[in-house]
């Protein structure tokens, strides 16, 4: 018998990293429970608030049973961004009132309270995709990054439009549900 290393010579191994513990990207429309939020420390990009949703159903899509069944979403919250429905908080709220739950906004103290009296009770319908890699380039505008690693993002939906948009997915991938 060979040595080990010439059996995997033989066998042409060559080393492979790891994929445990990978967030797969999603891709597909689901249930989820909001199930933390919290204001983050301000980095390079701003102060912005973190919404984690765990999945609680399966619509459409991809399956949802890996290690990190959820979506975490980091809402801007400075003033140059919160108002921005793409990256500010104002899509976390939209997301919210899209299923019909409502959110202080009277003051700060009052929206995080409110966002907080939401955890474990309030189910958003997501769809979930990929995004690809972006990043600025010398004169700032943002360009396609082939380097980069795709990215998990989402949008919210209403719970109307997710069991339609839902229907029609399955109804093209030929599966039976």
């Amino acid at each position: 018998m060979g040595s080990v290393t010439d059996i995997l010579k033989q066998a042409g191994y060559t080393p492979e990293k790891s994929t445990v513990g990978d967030r797969p990207i999603l891709k597909g429309i689901y249930k989820a429970m909001f199930v933390e939020g919290k204001l983050k420390e301000p980095n390079q990009y701003g102060q912005s608030y973190a919404a984690k949703f765990k999945i609680s159903e399966k619509l459409s899509g991809m399956d949802s049973r890996s290690q990190f069944p959820e979506f975490v979403g980091f809402y801007a919250i400075d003033e140059a961004n919160a108002a921005s429905a793409k990256k500010g908080i104002k899509k976390l709220l939209n997301g919210f009132f899209s299923v019909g739950k409502s959110v202080d906004t009277s003051s700060d103290e009052a929206m995080y309270a409110s966002l907080d009296s939401l955890k474990g009770s309030a189910e958003v319908f997501i769809s979930g995709y990929k995004k690809k890699p972006r990043k600025q380039d010398e004169a700032g505008n943002w360009i396609d990054n082939p380097d980069g690693e795709d990215k998990q993002d989402f949008a919210f939906m209403t719970e109307k439009n997710a069991k339609k948009e839902a229907e029609k997915e399955i109804k093209k991938a030929g599966h039976p549900l």
